[in-house]
């Protein structure tokens, strides 16, 4: 047990509150943020509270409450987390197939493949020619007029009454000659291209959060709105102690908040975000810490730090 507590920062900071007669829940009011924080830093479940930045900041801030060194807690918390781990076991299974024979036979048989499908492209180039000549011949189609009606040429002897030299020559010219055939060319087989257009993507706007208001007018509540240029660690709570937002924050999201001020403030990472207060920017950097932490409140008054 004594090991445990020596190797454990959250252990040893819990012996320290008990002696000194402290409740977890006393501390968590003095240090702004909730039981569940406090109760898995003494048990040492860091991956609760986000990235090694906001568990070495939480260290640090309950290190200063008690008056313990800082540089001892956080130098166990390293400590920690430079132990090796357990190495994995790996199960070897007898009659294996060779890693080497395998890569063998994945390359021939890969090659297998684009040796067939290059020879089927040759192919299919090489036909394209005659696929585009024969339609060409079969295009132009003869289609003959309907021939006039064999009606034998009329003599001198077939005119009524027997008709001069000069009638019958205008017999003959009155008679209609079969006209030549004409050529039509068929054009069912013409084919028009289609236009094809291209879809053009419409970049999509990063979401917004959705608004969490607090208790109270809403001509009166406090409104901050947190534009995150890098993952951080935010808990926002309002007058009254209710948790308006606590989680961790992505990169590019953007929080708009409401809630009866003054608004207590907690940034794990307070360089890689930008608040407006009521539509007007704050200026978190006047409250940033030496370890890019930042506590403070937003409110009618004006944002003060803690």
């Amino acid at each position: 047990m004594a090991d445990e507590v020596s190797a454990n920062p959250g252990a040893r900071l819990r012996g320290i509150r008990e002696q000194r007669g402290l409740s977890l829940h006393q501390v968590a009011v003095e240090l702004h943020v909730s039981d569940f924080i406090i109760e898995a830093l003494e048990r040492g479940d860091y991956s609760v509270l986000g990235g090694a930045v906001f568990v070495r900041g939480h260290l640090r801030n309950y290190a200063r409450a008690l008056g313990v060194a800082e540089t001892e807690v956080l130098s166990l918390y390293e400590q920690g987390q430079n132990k090796l781990a357990a190495p994995t076991l790996v199960t070897q299974h007898t009659g294996a197939v060779n890693p080497k024979a395998r890569e063998w036979y994945m390359r021939a048989a890969t090659g297998g493949v684009l040796l067939v499908l290059l020879v089927l492209a040759i192919s299919w180039w090489q036909r394209r020619p005659e696929e585009r000549a024969a339609p060409a011949a079969d295009q132009v189609q003869t289609t003959p007029l309907p021939a006039a009606a064999s009606t034998p040429m009329p003599t001198v002897a077939d005119a009524a009454g027997g008709q001069s030299a000069g009638q019958q020559d205008a017999v003959r010219l009155s008679t209609p000659l079969a006209p030549a055939p004409v050529k039509v060319a068929n054009v069912s087989h013409v084919q028009h291209e289609e236009h094809k257009q291209t879809a053009v993507p419409v970049p999509t706007p990063a979401p917004t959060r959705q608004v969490i208001a607090g208790a109270g007018d809403a001509a009166s509540l406090t409104h901050a709105k947190f534009s995150l240029a890098s993952a951080s660690w935010i808990e926002v709570y309002d007058a009254t102690g209710k948790r308006l937002y606590y989680d961790l924050a992505p990169e590019g999201d953007t929080l708009d908040l409401s809630g009866a001020g003054p608004l207590q403030v907690f940034l794990g990472n307070a360089p890689g975000v930008t608040i407006e207060l009521n539509g007007a920017p704050f200026d978190v950097k006047a409250y940033s810490r030496a370890d890019n932490t930042a506590r403070f409140k937003l409110g009618a008054a004006g944002g003060t730090g803690n």
